[in-house]
């Protein structure tokens, strides 16, 4: 299993976590719709030939204000990283850089000031 974790927003979290509950249920909603969004990515990069790999990707809640977007086929890790014998062939970390952008965009907006 691979773990890709966002700079900046354990600590902003932290923070967020000393916000009163209504602070908190706002940033969780960006935070489900920025994990659908890497969900969707992950989709459309995931290489295509039987369909399983992009079918199976999933986002889901951890518990407040955290969530995680899964790949469970056995051999995503082999894709996403490549083996010595096959190239990499990345689709979960575009759809999380491609979202990083989005995500921090709209946290800063909601807490500007």
């Amino acid at each position: 299993m691979i773990t890709y974790k966002v700079r900046g927003l354990d600590s902003f979290l932290r923070k967020v976590r000393k916000k009163p509950k209504e602070a908190q249920k706002a940033v969780d909603k960006v935070l489900i719709r920025s994990s659908l969004r890497v969900e969707r990515g992950a989709k459309f990069y995931a290489p295509w030939d039987t369909g399983w790999l992009s079918n199976t990707i999933y986002s889901a809640p951890i518990g407040v204000l955290s969530h995680k977007v899964v790949s469970p086929a056995h051999y995503s890790v082999y894709v996403e990283l490549g083996t010595r014998k096959m190239a990499a062939q990345p689709f979960m970390m575009p759809a999380l850089e491609s979202e990083y952008p989005k995500l921090m965009g709209e946290l800063k907006v909601m807490f500007r000031g």
